[in-house]
């Protein structure tokens, strides 16, 4: 791959709804940037950058540092600073715009940076789909069992044969409590 070229790699979802997924392509990004230097970006229309990662360059000599810098509207801010021998490498996760933001590297290292590009209504389509998914998985709430209702398992009693005294004792009014609520709201039912 060329200097700041992209590789289209499809993508596919998992639809809950037994609808085929819809089809995404995502586009791998790289671009080696000497120090001084912006970052080649060429965005193919409608989508966005997903930066995800800054590297020093594997022949970085001992010592030297790097800044990788994001420049939008006149304002410089650094996102990452690499020191060979110390952080050599840093995850991140910017979406960026390549017609209002440009990368730069400072200081006196080569940084790869790496990431892919996304359509920009990405997130447009994933918040379609959620309602959908949430309205689905919603169930009634289930009203909690008695305690009398399932005996407990040999480990949770285990667990409360362990417990002190004074530990079991701030428990017995709020078992006792919760005990004539249920009571209440049997007889209020009935």
């Amino acid at each position: 791959l060329a200097q700041g070229r992209a590789a289209r790699i499809p993508a596919a979802t998992i639809s809950s709804s037994g609808a085929p997924p819809p089809r995404i392509v995502m586009s791998f990004w790289g671009s080696k940037v000497a120090p001084g230097a912006y970052a080649k970006v060429e965005t193919p229309a409608g989508e966005l950058l997903h930066l995800s990662q800054a590297c020093l360059d594997p022949a970085t000599p001992s010592g030297l540092a790097a800044k990788v810098l994001v420049e939008q509207k006149g304002t410089s801010y650094a996102v990452a600073v690499l020191k060979e021998g110390g952080l050599e490498c840093c995850a991140l996760d910017l979406f960026l715009d390549p017609k209002e933001a440009k990368l730069k590297v400072t200081g006196k290292a080569t940084v790869h940076l790496t990431g892919y590009f996304e359509a920009e209504d990405m997130d447009e389509e994933d918040d379609e789909q959620e309602p959908a998914a949430k309205s689905a998985s919603k169930s009634p709430v289930a009203k909690p069992a008695s305690p009398a209702a399932k005996p407990a398992s040999p480990a949770v009693k285990a667990a409360e044969e362990k417990k002190s005294p004074a530990v079991k004792a701030k428990e017995m009014p709020k078992a006792k409590a919760a005990e004539e609520d249920e009571d209440e709201e049997e007889e209020e039912a009935a």
